[in-house]
């Protein structure tokens, strides 16, 4: 026995009625009725599913095996609570929603392997593990996709075809359901990393974002630009890992698709004003991904840094290369786009770790050709704090590569143009609205200033009088370097006083004392012309030690890490009084 065309017809009519509501009417819906389109698509599966309820009540009465006829109801009565539970959910009656769902997986657990029910099951999965994500159950809506993808697995090794919806109303027609189930178990794949990043389990979310990814290129069910933009963010979860062979691997998938993208983007079709949109959010978000790719060299740079200051004899830490090493050579190819034709913009930078300038040099510019590709876009005057971000980016960079640089005038070089991309930033923004940028760039400008300082002073020990240009030099520098951290310190203190705010962060009252070490440093650097003129710097160096060694006191967790210091400063402490006499008698 076999359900009669004219009732699948008025099935699929019902059916179809209720998606239009949803999927186009809903669009026209009043801000005043905004779900108005999505009740009356609710109504009408109500009523379909009343129809589906009695017919399987029937059939029960006259089918006690439980024949191919019955089946079909069944999957279509859970296709039918499947979509009532998401139009629950978006009219924001998540609860009555979740019953829907849960009723349509009880429904379908003894026939999820049938070609029929697959899709509505793994389905209502995806629906409710949302519900369950917005509940924070994360570890519960885990277990459930980890269920429907054991599910998904196991009828894919059946080798049988699973049936869209379409295909129950139209029997023996040309099979839809195998695109929509990839569809939904791609979903599956991206709902799970979702939930694994929420629950601490970051490798696996990765695992799965790239699944998710390979799966759209694979069955070309992707939007260019949000996939450029979701394997860019991945590439910042690989770089953070010191996995820069993968990062280099997903920015490059981006930027390939971005610019296949560009390419054809653009119909003759397409009214002026479509046009201008499409490019505007092409400009945007390519110079997002380029952001992405300066995060990759800055960071490649930093780590290859840090691996050159590090102990060469460190048994644990060559042990742990070696893991990371045997574990990127297990995990190949789970991170790869193997249909993609990468090679020639990944061999535009290195994937391995800087060991000399030359190796730095080529990072360091290809960092600077992508942060140009996003100044292009984010400009001071309409996207200020983004445009800072950049700046600073350009200043990280001079910092980086000042590092491998074994000329001292040329680092100091390096040092100044780091300055000054931040000192004209802070030209730019008003403390006022962008405090906490201002905070970073006086920082950050002190520090690179106070880095030409002690390039200055060791040139001049190795000479036995300095030149007076040698002289005002350091002097230049020390100025501006003591100008910047005492902009910072001031921006922390209560209204002109010495007391600190009372909501700082522990790691602001870390750098404060460490602002405070550097200005009593720079004092005690300057050279002085007169005794009057080092008296004053003397006791402006004992002013900001003392203040350290009482904020080092008040503030015991921030200054915890600052062994080194506190030492130099207690030495300092001891010193400074009989220097600040003996320059007191040549006074006299």
């Amino acid at each position: 026995m076999t359900i009669p065309k004219e009732v699948l017809s008025d099935y699929k009519e019902l059916f179809e009625q209720a998606n239009h509501l949803v999927e186009d009417e809903s669009k026209s819906d009043p801000p005043t009725e905004p779900y108005r389109s999505h009740y009356k698509a609710r109504d009408v599966l109500l009523a379909l599913k009343k129809m589906l309820d009695d017919q399987l009540v029937s059939l029960q009465a006259s089918e006690a095996d439980g024949g191919s006829e019955e089946l079909v109801y069944k999957a279509m009565l859970g296709f039918v609570q499947r979509d009532l539970g998401r139009i629950h959910i978006f009219t924001e009656e998540s609860s009555e929603g979740e019953k829907y769902l849960l009723r349509c997986l009880e429904l379908l657990e003894p026939h999820k392997q049938r070609p029929e029910c697959i899709i509505a099951y793994m389905g209502a999965i995806n629906e409710l593990s949302i519900v369950l994500g917005s509940r924070q159950e994360y570890k519960t809506a885990a277990e459930l996709l980890l269920k429907a993808e054991q599910s998904y697995q196991e009828f894919k090794q059946s080798g049988q075809v699973a049936l869209a919806l379409s295909d129950l109303h139209n029997p023996g027609g040309e099979v839809q359901g195998s695109q929509e189930l990839e569809q939904i178990y791609t979903l599956c794949g991206f709902y799970l990393a979702q939930m694994y990043g929420h629950i601490g389990e970051p490798e696996k979310s990765a695992q799965c974002c790239h699944r998710t990814l390979y799966r759209q290129l694979q069955y070309k069910s992707y939007d260019p630009i949000d996939f450029a933009l979701n394997t860019a963010t991945l590439s910042q979860y690989y770089i953070g890992k010191d996995r820069f062979k993968e990062a280099r691997h997903h920015l490059a998938a981006a930027t390939i698709i971005m610019a296949e993208h560009e390419a054809t983007m653009l119909k003759p079709e397409m009214s002026e004003q479509q046009r201008a949109d499409y490019t505007e959010t092409f400009k945007h978000r390519y110079a997002d991904v380029a952001r992405c790719w300066a995060k990759y060299g800055l960071s490649l740079l930093q780590v290859s840094k840090e691996r050159l200051l590090a102990d060469d004899d460190d048994e644990e830490g060559g042990d742990k290369l070696s893991k990371a090493t045997a574990k990127l050579d297990l995990a190949e190819q789970d991170y790869r786009f193997v249909e993609l034709d990468l090679a020639a913009c990944e061999n535009r930078v290195s994937c391995d770790f800087c060991l000399t300038f030359d190796d730095a040099k080529l990072v360091f510019h290809f960092v600077n050709e992508w942060l140009d590709v996003a100044k292009d876009y984010y400009k001071a005057d309409t996207e200020a704090t983004e445009y800072a971000k950049i700046m600073q980016d350009f200043a990280e960079a001079y910092e980086q590569i000042a590092f491998f640089e074994d000329n001292p005038e040329n680092q100091a070089k390096m040092q100044k143009r780091r300055a000054k991309y931040l000192e004209e930033l802070l030209d730019l923004l008003d403390p006022v609205f962008y405090l906490k940028i201002c905070r970073e760039c006086w920082y950050v400008a002190g520090t690179a200033h106070a880095a030409v300082v002690d390039i200055r002073v060791d040139s001049m020990k190795a000479q036995q009088s300095p030149t007076p240009e040698e002289v005002k030099k350091l002097n230049q520098s020390c100025l501006k370097a003591i100008k910047h951290f005492e902009s910072y310190v001031k921006s922390y203190l209560v209204d002109n006083t010495e007391q600190w705010r009372s909501n700082m962060e522990l790691g602001e009252q870390r750098l404060m004392l460490y602002a405070h070490f550097h200005i009593g440093r720079l004092y005690y650097k300057l050279i002085a012309a007169h005794p009057q003129q080092q008296l004053e710097q003397l006791n402006q160096c004992l002013r900001y030690y003392q203040r350290f060694r009482d904020e080092c006191a008040e503030h015991k967790e921030a200054s915890a890490p600052l062994h080194g210091e506190i030492g130099v400063v207690r030495e300092m402490l001891e010193l400074l009084p009989l220097k600040i006499v003996t320059v007191k008698r040549r006074l006299e």
